[in-house]
């Protein structure tokens, strides 16, 4: 492994063991709806605080910015339209995207929230590649958004790739390297979703997995007390959910599951490898 790939396996494990991220997804009754992804790295901040000599001098930093992508890609739309093909595509991707970053260093608050509205189930199949994507061109492309994206919160966000599909009543939440096994021949990827994992997946290899075990291992206390808690509302009501130890709320519609770092990257661990929830019928 060379001393890049090994650098940011550091970094990974230095952002699980000081954050938490939350996930919410909320559907209307043709199954669009609201996509969140909170992640609170107000315990990063900190940690960072503790590794600095106290300044008089130094302000405090305090930010609540909010960056709506669809005002950008009017406002800018002709020069964007100047543009090769697949750039204009990548930014396009920031369409209905909102990105909020509060950070008040007085109170140690950095949270980072992503939203996407979305009005048709297969806006959202790919999102967790789109949100990289939405990372990387406002870095490049939206003024006052650099120093949002630069955070380590970005590198958080772009750590989980899971592909969403709704099929017959049921949802599902699945990582890529596991569709064969979790969807059956009626659910049908689009064709750059398609490519898309496959891509991911040829420039896979094992070094990293056995070096991230090994981290793992020494940090087993510190990753079980940061979190990732997915919820998801529905419009109907839900049969069933699976894995174990996700709860449906009082409603009958919330499904929400919590799960400390340790036990979601242990490699012996397939608890996210397929989240499902069946609803009853219209």
């Amino acid at each position: 492994m060379n001393k890049k790939k090994y650098l940011s396996l550091v970094v990974l494990l230095v952002l699980l063991v000081s954050c938490s991220m939350q996930e919410r997804i909320v559907f209307n009754e043709n199954m669009g709806g609201r996509y969140e992804s909170v992640v609170d790295l107000s315990q990063l901040m900190a940690l960072g605080a503790q590794g600095r000599p106290a300044s008089v001098d130094k302000k405090k930093e305090k930010m609540d910015t909010l960056v709506v992508f669809n005002d950008f890609l009017e406002t800018y739309k002709d020069s964007i339209a100047t543009l090769p093909a697949a750039k204009q595509e990548d930014i396009k991707a920031l369409r209905d995207f909102s990105m909020q970053m509060n950070i008040d260093e007085d109170n140690g608050v950095m949270v980072l929230t992503i939203i996407k509205d979305f009005k048709q189930f297969n806006e959202i199949e790919r999102i967790a590649y789109d949100i990289e994507k939405v990372f990387d061109t406002a870095k490049k492309t939206t003024p006052g958004s650099e120093k949002a994206t630069s955070s380590p919160a970005s590198s958080m966000l772009s750590t989980d790739k899971v592909i969403y599909t709704f099929t017959d009543n049921t949802f599902r939440r699945t990582d890529p390297k596991a569709l064969a096994e979790h969807l059956g021949e009626e659910v049908v990827l689009s064709q750059k979703t398609q490519e898309t994992i496959g891509q991911r997946s040829s420039g896979e290899g094992g070094d990293e997995n056995d070096m991230m075990s090994g981290m793992l291992a020494q940090m087993d206390k510190e990753l079980s007390k940061s979190t990732m808690t997915l919820e998801y509302v529905f419009p109907r009501k839900v049969i069933s959910v699976t894995p174990d130890g996700a709860s449906i709320g009082a409603d009958g519609k919330t499904v929400t599951f919590e799960i400390d770092y340790h036990s979601l990257l242990n490699n012996k661990s397939k608890v996210l490898e397929n989240f499902e929830v069946v609803l009853e019928e219209q």
